[in-house]
């Protein structure tokens, strides 16, 4: 927090000024082509490390709700412990974001720490954890996004609803297990089709277990490189334009005043809602 009023109002205009830079920052990183390079940052590290960060999607919608419950029941400074909370590994895709979020918009160096100018400063400090609730927040978009993509290849291709890895590893398996037994039917796969489209065959344990492992490995991929196409839909929408506005309202909140809720974008909880679909519905498949 910035206690000197004086210095508030420098900060204040220094983020008014961020503010103005808002359309070029998204139009530069957020339309095509920007939105194209700054996905293939994924290439690489990203897609090592994206399969466990897609499996920490939901404990750290669990982290989020134990802070909203903690909150309302007055227990702030334990709230934003847990915000600041995140499990996962940070990717090549948030780091270069981040940078840019310092530099090309907040006007700072991407290390401030050494800077000397007061304004600056407040701000910088004010921005650290607002600005890394808001690049993880875009795991979100990329999980949504992800999840959709799968969902239309499940209708596609076995007829059946499939928003996330659970309900997709779940019809894999059993078209998997179905495929195998009608192989092996004794009078032959015609016969096998016919029989197994009446008698539902159960897929084994190992075969469960292969199906939900590759389904997540590959939904966290595509949800690497997802930003490719929900940036520039976000953009057009103008998602990514409030979303930066709010960033900024909470910076200037957090730089004002010392009991700032802080930066708590909803759209964490929206995403969240898709994976419970996708538990559920997974779950009743088997």
């Amino acid at each position: 927090m910035v206690e000197d009023p004086d210095l508030q109002q420098r900060v204040a205009a220094h983020v008014e000024a961020c503010r103005q830079r808002i359309p070029e920052f998204v139009g530069r990183n957020y339309r095509w082509p920007g939105a194209f390079h700054l996905g293939l940052q994924a290439w690489g590290t990203d897609i090592l490390v994206a399969p466990f960060n897609f499996l920490m999607g939901l404990p750290n919608f669990l982290l989020r709700v134990l802070a909203a419950l903690l909150d309302l029941l007055g227990a702030r400074k334990a709230a934003r412990r847990l915000l600041r909370a995140h499990l996962g590994l940070p990717t090549r895709v948030q780091k270069t974001l981040t940078a840019r979020l310092m530099t090309d918009l907040l006007d700072l160096p991407v290390d401030p720490e050494g800077d000397r100018d007061p304004v600056r400063r407040g701000v910088a400090l004010a921005a650290r954890e607002p600005l890394k609730v808001y690049v993880q927040t875009r795991n979100v978009a990329a999980d949504i996004t992800a999840g959709t993509l799968v969902a239309l290849l499940g209708i596609l291709l076995f007829n059946r609803f499939t928003p996330g890895s659970i309900s997709a590893g779940s019809s894999l398996a059993q078209a998997l297990a179905r495929e195998q037994a009608v192989s092996e039917f004794a009078l032959g796969e015609h016969l096998g089709r016919l029989y197994y489209g009446l008698f539902p065959v159960h897929p084994s344990p190992a075969v469960v277990i292969a199906a939900l492992l590759l389904a997540m490995a590959a939904i966290a991929v595509v949800a690497a490189f997802s930003g490719i196409v929900h940036d520039p839909i976000q953009t057009w929408t103008g998602i990514h334009q409030r979303r930066l506005n709010r960033l900024l309202d909470a910076i200037m909140e957090s730089a004002s005043h010392a009991n700032a809720k802080g930066y708590r974008p909803k759209d964490t909880f929206v995403g969240r809602l898709y994976d419970l679909l996708d538990w559920i519905k997974g779950l009743l498949s088997f």
